[in-house]
């Protein structure tokens, strides 16, 4: 038997202990040298700072080699940790084969698609504020351009109930006849007043002696002359001359533009208000007071220039009696139609003269079957230089042109 047999069990169990403790020990012993080694032979940036922190006497003192920047930030300056930070390269990490790193944007690049992302809500939150604004504007100007056409309404309105005065000149050309040189036949100058419903119809005869403005080295002639010598403006002038009126709108009428003009309205309605009989163009026709005709142009004409028996002015109201059936043929239902085509016959073929708010003053005047009030120019006989005149009285000058001065009420001034 060996000596451990002859010690007791707890002797043997403590050298059991110590021989274990003694095994173990050579073994961590063993072990440390081999990681000495290691560290000798391949030297880490943790193991240097391990060896650092275990053990002091292991440090270096070369300041070039294996410095820390926290353990040695006592012995730098500032300055020198600041070079030496900006010194140190980072290392690059490897990627997978076949991805690409992306190199990280800058600060400022940065900010972009912040931008880019809020951008299009800015814009939508403008659209969403903007729409009530862009209807707001609309629904002004809408506002406004309903209030001009408003106003431009009621301007037309007043406009068109203003007095007009028109005048008409009838040539005595003849069917085939020029209108130069020609004189007026008849002259009928005729103020509408809507608002009254009144007509004034003032008849001056051909032969009425007055002052013509185409004639100046003269101090009164025929008012018939005015047309032969200068148109129908010196005539307009010489009527504006003795009636102090001013002469809205004119026409001038020949014996051949008259037919056509009642045969285009499809005839007027005339009642005779003188019996005679007079020859026409076609036949010779027969009249009778108080019985009333459907005339075509050529009957009308005959009733419009008799004057054998009678006098000038009665003339001029016959003529005035036919004119007012063309117009009461246009106001009525069936001759609205022919309105269009009368009016371009009267401005080609007649000169006519006359824009469309008084063509609607002289339309709804008639449309309200006004009053019309005769008047004429009064006057005597007389022979200046052996030359027969019709020489106006001051009296009946003055009546005329105190009837002729109306407001668009009617009322004289």
């Amino acid at each position: 038997m060996n000596d451990d047999q002859h010690l007791s069990r707890v002797e043997r169990r403590k050298r059991e202990l110590e021989r274990e403790r003694l095994t173990e020990q050579a073994r961590l012993d063993e072990q440390a040298r081999l990681d000495e080694q290691a560290r000798h032979e391949t030297p880490q940036h943790h193991g240097h700072v391990e060896d650092k922190f275990n053990n002091d006497s292991n440090r270096p003192t070369d300041k070039g080699q294996g410095e820390h920047p926290f353990l040695n930030r006592s012995e730098e300056t500032p300055s020198e940790r600041k070079k030496k930070s900006l010194n140190v390269k980072k290392p690059k990490l490897s990627l997978p084969f076949g991805k690409k790193r992306k190199s990280k944007p800058r600060r400022d690049e940065r900010r972009e698609p912040r931008q880019k992302i809020r951008e299009p809500e800015r814009t939508h939150a403008k659209r969403e504020t903007a729409a009530p604004k862009e209807k707001a504007r609309r629904r002004k100007w809408k506002g406004k351009l309903l209030l001009v056409l408003l106003l431009l309404m009621i301007g037309a309105g007043y406009m068109a109930t203003r007095p007009v005065t028109f005048l008409v000149m009838g040539s005595d050309a003849r069917v085939g006849e020029s209108l130069s040189g020609s004189r007026t036949d008849s002259l009928q100058l005729m103020e509408f007043v809507p608002r009254s419903r009144t007509v004034q119809n003032v008849s001056i005869p051909r032969d009425t002696y007055t002052a013509i403005p185409c004639e100046p080295e003269r101090e009164g002639d025929k008012i018939t002359h005015a047309f032969a010598y200068g148109g129908a403006d010196c005539t307009v002038g010489a009527v504006e001359g003795l009636t102090e009126a001013s002469v809205d709108g004119q026409v001038v009428i020949t014996f051949e533009t008259f037919m056509e003009l009642i045969d285009l309205v499809g005839g007027v309605n005339v009642t005779a208000t003188h019996s005679f009989s007079e020859k026409g163009f076609n036949q010779t026709y027969e009249y009778t007071e108080g019985v009333s005709y459907a005339m075509d142009g050529d009957m009308a004409l005959a009733y419009a220039r008799h004057r054998k028996t009678d006098t000038d002015g009665a003339r001029s109201n016959r003529q005035t009696e036919v004119m007012s059936a063309v117009a009461d043929k246009l106001a009525s239902p069936t001759g609205w139609t022919k309105i269009p085509a009368t009016y371009r016959f009267m401005k080609d073929e007649m000169g006519l003269e006359m824009n469309p708010l008084q063509m609607a003053s002289i339309g709804m005047t008639m449309v309200l079957q006004p009053q019309v009030d005769k008047l004429q120019i009064e006057g005597e006989d007389a022979y200046i230089d052996n030359v027969y005149y019709y020489q106006p009285t001051e009296a009946s000058v003055q009546a005329v042109r105190d009837a002729l001065d109306l407001t668009m009420w009617g009322t004289v001034r």
